[in-house]
């Protein structure tokens, strides 16, 4: 299965199994995570496997609302965009996992640093700018009850394209239907692409700030649905911040240029 095509049988697994995964598929999510990409350079996003799931839900505790064999906590430090460039080179590791067959859902994270530092590889702390984590995404199998994969008959609620774009070229039809099918926080689909002299400016609609973290790490896994899209269209395309303003009820988050 290629990424393009785990866009679209993927779907968030609520409910796992507790038999841990297969040791060979263990070491091949650690090899996925250690080798992550994303937008700013500046940045130190890094992925840990933690595969005695028991840790999370003690530390959790009732914030854990997904219960799973596994999880893979993300930290990074701050800078510009960290959220979005979080929710960019993760949805890529999620991807990879379902076309090893894996479950995976992105969980509220209400950890903080120095719950982890007994089993998380974390650098020295640098008082200004430390590494903390942003995100947890549990996998493992699903319940015998609940199928891996979306069925093309599953009803998925998510806007059109036009709803979520102006103005785009069907030269993109392929990664704007990606990006349609972008997990996010509570369902928002914060995302909107408008059209611009050499690309696309990409928005994110004003939400609550109690999901304000997430609303951003879900911009940036529906940019990576979009970069998916691209490549598999054969489009070549660059990621760059302009000199762009705010719109009335949206903020303004990157530029795609052609």
């Amino acid at each position: 299965m290629e990424l393009y095509d785990a866009i679209f049988y993927r779907k968030s697994i609520k409910k796992y199994s507790n038999i841990r995964i297969k040791e060979y598929l263990m070491d091949q999510v650690k090899d996925i995570c250690s080798n992550i990409t994303y937008l700013n350079d500046d940045l130190n996003i890094k992925a840990h496997v933690v595969e005695r799931g028991h840790l999370i839900h003690f530390l959790m505790g009732k914030g854990c609302k997904i219960k799973a064999p596994h999880y893979i906590v993300v930290t990074s430090n701050n800078g510009d965009d960290y959220l979005q460039n979080i929710g960019f080179a993760m949805e890529n590791v999620v991807l990879q996992m379902t076309t090893l067959g894996l479950a995976t859902c992105w969980i509220d994270c209400s950890l903080k640093r120095k719950d982890i530092l007994e089993f998380v590889d974390l650098e020295e702390i640098d008082e200004e700018n430390p590494e903390n984590p942003y995100a947890v995404i549990a996998f493992g199998y699903p319940e015998k009850s609940d199928d891996l994969f979306r069925r093309k008959k599953d009803k998925l609620d998510r806007e059109k394209v036009k709803d979520i774009s102006k103005k785009v070229d069907k030269s993109f039809e392929d990664a704007m239907e990606a990006v349609r099918f972008s997990p996010s926080i509570k369902n928002i689909q914060p995302w909107f692409f408008h059209n611009s002299k050499n690309g696309f400016h990409i928005y994110e609609r004003n939400q609550k700030r109690s999901i304000n973290d997430m609303s951003k790490i879900s911009m940036g896994i529906a940019l990576r649905h979009f970069d998916i899209g691209c490549k598999k269209s054969n489009i070549d395309v660059k990621y760059e911040k302009l000199d762009a303003k705010n719109k009335i009820g949206k903020i303004y988050f990157i530029s795609i240029i052609e």
